[in-house]
């Protein structure tokens, strides 16, 4: 649709002609009447207060003449003609619906109002009068007001100002004043044509300055945006309608330009991501907040198709700091990051049936390894062996046989829990880990579920194939607390199933009632810990990456045994977790920890894990506040780290857990982040404010280039959700350097210092922070 209709056509175009406006694209055009009716919104109530002015002024120096009563009563309507006007403004409309209305009104106002002014004029009595000089005065006020006011609606402040200026100067010869009357005419009329042209020339600069987001977005960079190769081009207004684009974006879209236009940017961004995308948050945040915003990658679905973009983008502002909307670029970057991908799946899993392979599963296995040492979280392995698939490999064929393999790869993933995983080993040898395994009935249920889906027959070329499998169970740390041992135990299970006939499986067997002799005694045992007070706490540095400075440390449990000497949570934490203890052990260790760092330097921090069972039995709040309350330490010195483990118990009470626990300032960490299937998934869940690398990545680092492939992918995803990288486990010089180099915020490790028994942490406060804390202080007083 055109903007104008009517009898404005013709006034329209001569002035769209006049400040270079003619052949603006409809959504252009109608930007840039918002702009020019918003002006006059701005300026109607000065228009209003100035009329009143007038109004008042007139009547006290015309009450005596007989020019009085029509004056004030012209006056009058003048002062109602305003507020109508102020009325009309005010109203909401659409001006893509509505543009020929607001433009008619606008216009036609203000001609009526340069009328009723005009007929004041006429109203001017004979020279001399006391009349006759508040009538100039008056009429060159509303002449000056007129000009700032409609000043960027030329149409508006010409047919507001000529029936004025027309009007005096058609009256002035019958003034009397001679000469000064022609004088005078001329400067009416001198003045009449200043007007019209400061108003065109005003238009045209606001049209400029509307324009200037389109200039910027030719280029391809913009303010707080690094020059880069981009697709595409694309720009906003201040309202966030996008005003720019290049034809790749469109293309890239799958949408017409037509139709984007116009469009609320930010929406159809939100439109094509997926629901609570944090990136797509984060985006939304800077815009919101005017800030730069680069390399923003965003999975979205466009044209039918899933690809991946990377937006970059920055506020406009013209010389006056007056905001403008927002420009930016933007690339495709399907390829590269199904490159990625493929490059991944090759290094992590099995070729024929797309399970993880032998190397990712022992990577796998060694991270709840280190889960159970440090949490005390329990996990299962159940060893598969197929049963009858060699003599379908020797009747069949390799290629039925590797039919046969995909297809019961398929049951077997189909079978597992969410957050379980399951590889192939060789042959037909296969694995599932359950890192998560809280109870033997859960393991038994996937076990018998996986014995009833394989022994199902399998079509191949109208055939039927039977094949079974048998499985070996071992659970830890019942079957042992290190890989070594649980895949033994399981090992064992499996031959026994096979020695008994197959088909079936078997949980691996314990000790025995010596087994649980120990099992007794420890429990005994960590109950008198308790009561002797003899768990103590060891401390490692979490340091700067780039400074090298501690900024805090992480509390380790230890168990300091009268007889066994220092015992590591590995050989407690697990039986702790079976019994009620873990919530006594866990809640020691948060006020132990928060009555240790308030003697602390204020800049430093103290982290402390929690094991699963812990959180989900205690009212972690509230034990939470009552260490910082008995303790007097900050919250926000107060860091609390879980894993993904704890988000597959029952995903809604933990977020709601964790929102209490943010609420009260201390900040919330996901440790061993990567290691599992659904580590993304959980930041959408809940906005964790640090990520804790794994430490299996940092080490596979020196030597592995997808790990560090793997490391630069997660440092990129912190910088954009704006949360803080920590990696575990740094070892080496080689290691520091690296992680810094791709910005990581805080590393840690042995490379810095083991942890710190409470004997040597004094020291190490003394000459690690004491130190550095003095020689700044000296450097700032100098």
């Amino acid at each position: 649709m055109t903007p104008y209709g009517g009898p404005l056509s013709a006034l329209n175009r001569l002035f769209d002609r006049a400040i270079g406006a003619e052949g603006l694209r409809p959504a252009v055009r109608e930007r840039l009447l918002r702009r020019q009716l918003g002006s006059i919104d701005r300026t109607a109530p000065a228009m209003l207060a100035a009329a009143i002015m007038i109004f008042a002024v007139l009547g006290l120096a015309s009450w005596h003449e007989a020019a009085f009563a029509p004056a004030l009563g012209v006056t009058l309507l003048i002062v109602l003609l305003h507020a109508a006007s102020l009325l009309a403004v005010r109203q909401p409309f659409d001006p893509a619906r509505d543009a020929e209305w607001a433009a008619a009104v606008a216009v036609s106002l203000s001609f009526v109002g340069g009328c009723l002014w005009g007929v004041v004029v006429w109203l001017l009595p004979a020279a001399g009068t006391a009349f006759a000089g508040p009538v100039l005065l008056g009429c060159g006020g509303v002449l000056v007001i007129a000009s700032l006011s409609l000043v960027h609606y030329p149409q508006a402040l010409a047919v507001y100002c000529l029936p004025l200026i027309f009007g005096a100067a058609a009256r002035l010869p019958w003034t009397g004043l001679g000469l000064e009357a022609a004088i005078s005419g001329l400067l009416l009329l001198g003045l009449a044509v200043v007007i019209v042209v400061l108003g065109l020339q005003q238009a045209a600069s606001l049209l400029a300055s509307g324009m200037v987001l389109g200039q910027a977005v030719e280029g391809a960079s913009v303010d707080g945006v690094r020059d880069g190769k981009a697709d595409w081009t694309w720009g906003m207004d201040e309202e966030g309608l996008i005003n720019r684009l290049s034809a790749g974006f469109a293309a890239a879209t799958g949408v017409g330009e037509a139709d984007l236009l116009g469009g609320d940017f930010v929406y159809f961004l939100r439109c094509v991501t997926e629901p609570d995308n944090p990136l797509m948050e984060r985006l939304e945040r800077d815009i919101a907040a005017r800030e730069a915003f680069e390399g923003v990658e965003l999975q979205v679905v466009a044209g039918g198709q899933e690809c991946w973009w990377s937006l970059s983008g920055g506020p406009l502002h013209d010389r006056d700091g007056v905001y403008l909307g927002y420009a930016g670029i933007g690339s495709d970057i399907s390829q590269r990051r199904l490159a990625d991908r493929r490059i991944t799946t090759l290094a992590h899993h099995d070729s024929l049936t797309g399970l993880l392979n032998r190397a990712r599963f022992n990577e796998l296995l060694d991270h709840s390894v280190t889960r159970l040492a440090r949490y005390g979280t329990p996990f299962a392995v159940l060893m598969i062996d197929l049963d009858g698939f060699k003599a379908v490999n020797d009747s069949q064929g390799h290629r039925s046989a590797d039919l046969v393999l995909t297809e019961l790869a398929r049951r077997m993933k189909s079978s597992i829990r969410e957050g379980d995983m399951v590889a192939r080993l060789g042959g037909d040898e296969f694995a599932v880990l359950m890192p998560s395994a809280h109870g033997e009935e859960a393991v038994r249920s996937v076990a018998a579920r996986l014995i009833a889906h394989l022994q199902m027959p399998v079509t191949i070329s109208g055939k039927d194939v039977a094949v079974s499998a048998s499985i070996g169970v071992a659970m830890a740390p019942a079957a042992g607390c290190d890989a070594d041992q649980v895949l033994h135990h399981a090992g064992l299970a499996l031959q026994r199933v096979k020695a008994e006939g197959r088909g079936a499986f078997r949980m691996a067997e314990s000790t025995g009632d010596r087994q649980e002799r120990q099992r007794s005694s420890l429990d005994a045992q960590l109950r008198q810990a308790l009561i002797r007070q003899e768990l103590v706490l060891h401390y490692q540095p979490l340091v700067s990456a780039s400074t090298g400075d501690a900024m805090g440390f992480e509390a380790l449990i230890r168990w300091n045994h009268p007889e066994r000497g220092l015992v590591l949570p590995s050989e407690f934490i697990g039986f702790a977790e079976e019994s009620d203890l873990i919530v006594d052990i866990g809640n020691w260790t948060i006020e132990e920890a928060c009555m240790t760092a308030s003697l602390w330097p204020e800049h430093l921090t103290v982290s402390v894990n929690l094991s699963a069972k812990h959180f989900l039995s205690a009212d972690i709040g509230l034990v939470i506040r009552q260490a910082l309350g008995q303790s007097g330490l900050a919250p926000h010195r107060l860091e609390i780290e879980i894993t993904e483990g704890l988000l597959l118990e029952a995903v809604d009470s933990v977020v709601e857990k964790l929102r209490e626990i943010r609420a009260l300032g201390v900040t919330i960490a996901m440790d061993d982040f990567g290691t599992g299937y659904s580590s993304l998934s959980y930041l959408l869940k809940f906005p964790f404010d640090k990520i804790k690398i794994d430490q299996s990545f940092v080490a596979a680092s020196t030597r592995d280039e997808v790990a560090r492939d793997i490391l630069r992918a997660i440092a990129s995803l912190g910088r954009s959700l704006r949360v803080t990288i920590t990696a575990e486990g740094v070892e080496t010089a080689e290691q520091a350097a690296f992680l810094s180099e791709i910005a990581c915020h805080q590393l840690q490790g042995y490379h810095f210092a083991k942890p710190l028994d409470p004997a040597e942490l004094p020291n190490y406060l003394l000459s690690h922070v004491a130190g550095r804390l003095a020689a700044s202080e000296a450097r700032q007083r100098a």
